[in-house]
């Protein structure tokens, strides 16, 4: 295992000072009011310190968001464990993802729709860097997943093991993909815009019979 250097760690020890003022505004204030000057003045810093460390307040959230995936991480391998089958698996995983997500909408959304292209895989390796006990252990084949990139490389991860088992066949999966993630954005942007007027089971529910309804039309009949 590499040593850290001093300053490497300090760094990161720089960073958590920042992330952790943002997380305490966003749990007391609510997202829209995270500020420059208030995470500064809450982590002890100037402003111009904080943009040694974070290229704008969107990034600085992005980082922050990551503490709420900790929740998600800790139960998402016994959630899935006992699904019967690659299908069963596929929609379990997007249906825990869909539990949490809910619930902050604004977070989730910073984290997966509004991060450059690329920089979800930055940001997950950086705060994991911070808080290396958030990440929790994992199956094996569930860490790639887990590790991606975009949420359309995620999706695609899971779903992948579908085609491979023969329910639908390969060329079949990027459309589905691409259904299920848009289907994903188009409900997490309504508890957004109508916060408090949406019941969480229903949409879930509403959310697998569109993924189903993908599926069946692929599906390879035997």
């Amino acid at each position: 295992m590499i040593e850290m250097s001093l300053k490497e760690r300090q760094r990161l020890r720089t960073m958590s000072h920042f992330i952790d003022a943002t997380y305490e505004i966003i749990e007391e204030e609510g997202i829209d009011n995270v500020s420059v000057r208030k995470v500064a003045e809450i982590a002890g810093y100037n402003i111009g310190t904080l943009y040694n460390y974070f290229k704008n307040i969107d990034h600085l959230i992005g980082y922050t968001g990551v503490k709420y995936l900790k929740d998600y991480y800790a139960v998402l391998d016994d959630y899935i464990r006992d699904a019967e089958n690659a299908e069963e698996r596929y929609i379990k995983i997007w249906e825990l993802f869909c539990m949490y997500s809910f619930d902050m909408p604004e977070i989730w959304k910073a984290i997966f729709f509004l991060t450059p292209r690329g920089g979800i895989r930055e940001l997950l390796d950086g705060y994991f860097a911070i808080y290396p006990e958030d990440y929790g252990e994992h199956d094996e084949d569930l860490i790639p997943m887990l590790n991606s990139s975009s949420i359309y490389e995620r999706s695609r991860m899971c779903l992948d093991p579908v085609a491979k088992a023969g329910i639908i066949p390969e060329e079949c999966v990027d459309e589905i993909n691409e259904m299920t993630v848009l289907v994903y954005r188009g409900i997490l942007e309504r508890f957004i815009t109508q916060k408090g007027e949406l019941d969480k089971k229903v949409e879930i529910e509403k959310f697998k019979r569109y993924v189903r309804i993908g599926v069946d039309a692929c599906r390879i009949i035997k």
